[in-house]
C-alpha cells in the first residue's frame, strides 16, 4: 500500500467514523467539527518550533503574533485540506499548470510553500520518484514519522525567512493562502521564494477569488462581503488571485501565464457538490472570526441556517468560484 493511500484510508476511516453519527440526509454540522478538546479561551506554547497555540471556541489557532493565517490549524481542519486536495485534484483534473512535467520525470528539487498537512507534497513525491520535494509551513501539521523516502519538511514562516540558500529549488508550488497573508507578507514571502528559486527556474500560485463570485445572489454576497471586511481590517488582500501576475512582476519574476478556471458550487456535477463541502467546512471552521462581522453569527444554529441558504442559493443562481493558476519563472 502507497503512502499516499494509507493517507486516505486513515482519513476516509476518519470521516465515515463520523458521518455515522449523522443522518444521510444532513449536512455537516458546524458544532461537529469541533473536534479539539480545550477550553474556550485558552493559549497553549511549546518548545518545539511551529507549536505555539490559542484556543478560541473550542477551535485550535496560530498564536504567533507574526503568523496571519485565520484559519484553524486543528485535527478538523488538517482533514477538511485533506480533502480539499483531492477535491480539487478532481475539478481541475491536473495537480499543477506549470510546463515543468520532463523536468520532474528526470529528478528536480521542489518547494511546497505553505504546504499544510501535505496531502498535495505527498502525492507529488510518489507521482515523481526522481525528483526531491520539500514543504514548509509555519505549523507543524505535516506527518513526520511516515513520508515517502523523497519528502522532507522545514517549519519556517515564509513571510519571514525561508531557511534554504539562494537559488535552491528548480519549482516552486504555492495556492490557497489568502486567509493566511497580509499585504506584507505577499511582498515579503515572494521575496523569499524569488530568492530561493534557481534562475530559469519556475514558481506557481493558485488562488481562488472569493470576493466577486459568478452568477451571485445576495445571501451568498453578505458572506462574502462580511469575509471581505475581515481581510481588509487585517490588512489582507481581498482579490489577491487576480492580483498574481501583478505581485510575480514586482518582485522580479517574468515569463507569466495565467489560467483562469471558473468552478461551480453545489450544482450541475458531483465536482460541483464536492467543492461546496469544502465550501461549507471552510466556512464553518471560521465561523468565529465571521461573527465579529455578524454577532448572530455567534450562534451555531443561526449560523448553520444561514450556510444552508448560501447552498440552496448557488445552486439556484449556479454560482461558480473563479480559480486563479499563475506561473512564472526566475530570469536566469
Amino acid at each position: 500500500m502507497s503512502f499516499l493511500t494509507t493517507v486516505k484510508h486513515i482519513f476516509c476511516k476518519r470521516r465515515s467514523s463520523e458521518k455515522s453519527k449523522k443522518t444521510a440526509s444532513s449536512l455537516i454540522s458546524c458544532s461537529t467539527h469541533i473536534k479539539t478538546k480545550a477550553p474556550s479561551t485558552a493559549t497553549s506554547t511549546n518548545s518545539r518550533q511551529g507549536n505555539k497555540f490559542k484556543y478560541e471556541d473550542g477551535r485550535r489557532f496560530h498564536a504567533d503574533q507574526d503568523v496571519s493565517y485565520i484559519l484553524p490549524n486543528d485535527d478538523d481542519e488538517t482533514d477538511r485540506v485533506h480533502q480539499q486536495h483531492w477535491i480539487l485534484r478532481y475539478a481541475l483534473q491536473c495537480n499543477y499548470h506549470a510546463p515543468v512535467t520532463k523536468m520532474l520525470e528526470e529528478g528536480i528539487v521542489v518547494l511546497d510553500s505553505g504546504c499544510g498537512p501535505a496531502t498535495w507534497t505527498f502525492e507529488m513525491g510518489e507521482n515523481y520518484p526522481q525528483s526531491k520535494f520539500y514543504g514548509i509551513d509555519a505549523s507543524r501539521v505535516f506527518p513526520e514519522d511516515i513520508k515517502p523516502a523523497n519528502v522532507d519538511f522545514v517549519i519556517g514562516n515564509i513571510a519571514k525567512h525561508i531557511p534554504f540558500p539562494d537559488n535552491t529549488f528548480d519549482y516552486i508550488h504555492q495556492r490557497l493562502l489568502f486567509l493566511g497573508l497580509t499585504n506584507n507578507d505577499w511582498e515579503n514571502a515572494l521575496k523569499e521564494l524569488f530568492r530561493v528559486l534557481k534562475p530559469g527556474g519556475y514558481i506557481e500560485l493558485v488562488e481562488p477569488d472569493l470576493q466577486d463570485l459568478h452568477n451571485v445572489g445576495p445571501v451568498l454576497k453578505k458572506l462574502q462581503d462580511t469575509l471581505s471586511e475581515i481581510l481588509v481590517s487585517r490588512d489582507m488582500p481581498t482579490k489577491v488571485a487576480c492580483q498574481l501576475e501583478e505581485r510575480l512582476d514586482k518582485a522580479g519574476f517574468m515569463n507569466f501565464s495565467q489560467k483562469m478556471t471558473p468552478l461551480k458550487l453545489n450544482h450541475t456535477n458531483k465536482a460541483g457538490e464536492l467543492l461546496w463541502e469544502d465550501y461549507y467546512h471552510g466556512f464553518c471552521n471560521i465561523r468565529s472570526v465571521l461573527a465579529l462581522g455578524d454577532s448572530d453569527w455567534k450562534d451555531i444554529k443561526v449560523y448553520e441556517e444561514f450556510l444552508k441558504e448560501c447552498g440552496d442559493e448557488a445552486k439556484k443562481y449556479k454560482t461558480c468560484i473563479n480559480y486563479y493558476a499563475c506561473y512564472a519563472q526566475k530570469p536566469l
